[in-house]
């Protein structure tokens, strides 16, 4: 398998001299139905048992939660409550709004340490998205989107993640108006979207907003490419 990270600059508040930590690039975020697909052709059960396990599973996590215990599910992770938010003293008090309880997951062995062998690739200097190409895959004309037709958008770095609000894919006319496309697939290299109405004829630029698969503590850069709407 291949793996992407970046180098950051750690926080001067943690020591006097400069260090640096990796952030790893996800390829893409799937879907839930995408998941149960995936595990389901890894595994040969059907899409709906792997979601009725899944389901099984998380109303298990809910209720052991719920009373107050550890959730072991073996060989995955144990999953926990702790607070989160500071007290004023000793005998607090707890504050709604600061004071909460949260779950955490602490992984266990193996999957903890199932990738230890994978030796991840810098991508410290790439890691800005570009978009080479714009396919039309119904006409199969580049840089031209005729209608409602799935386009494929070619690159480096996308990856938008649809479950994000900053991050989409977007069509942005001469006046600076940008209409929102529904995505259908997006990784690191090939993002997949379709315009739910069709747009008056004319050029227009095609924005990708992404963070490339980095996580929430980096800022949404942009990918553009000029294209016509047919």
């Amino acid at each position: 398998m291949k793996a992407k990270f970046i180098t950051v600059k750690g926080s001067e508040r943690l020591g006097r001299e400069p260090f640096y930590v990796g952030v790893l690039q996800h390829e893409r975020t799937m879907s839930r139905r995408e998941a149960y697909e995936y595990i389901a052709g890894q595994t040969g059960y059907t899409p709906t048992a792997v979601r009725a396990v899944f389901m099984a599973v998380a109303e298990y996590i809910r209720e052991n939660q719920a009373r107050g215990n550890i959730t072991y599910i073996d060989g995955v992770a144990s999953i926990r409550n702790y607070v989160r938010g500071a007290f004023e003293g000793l005998a607090g008090p707890w504050v709604k709004g600061r004071n909460v309880i949260m779950v955490n997951a602490v992984e266990m062995e193996p999957f903890k340490t199932v990738l230890a062998a994978v030796v991840p690739e810098n991508n410290t200097e790439g890691a800005k998205p570009v978009i080479n190409t714009v396919l039309d895959e119904t006409t199969r004309v580049y840089d031209e989107i005729t209608g409602t037709d799935v386009f494929s958008i070619a690159g480096a770095n996308l990856a938008p993640d649809a479950t994000k609000d900053d991050e989409y894919v977007a069509l942005v006319d001469a006046h600076g108006v940008e209409t929102k496309a529904t995505m259908t697939f997006s990784d690191l290299q090939n993002v997949k979207a379709h315009l739910e109405a069709a747009l008056p004829a004319g050029e227009y630029t095609l924005k990708v907003y992404t963070r490339s698969g980095l996580g929430d503590q980096f800022g949404v850069t942009v990918a553009a490419r000029k294209v016509a709407i047919a």
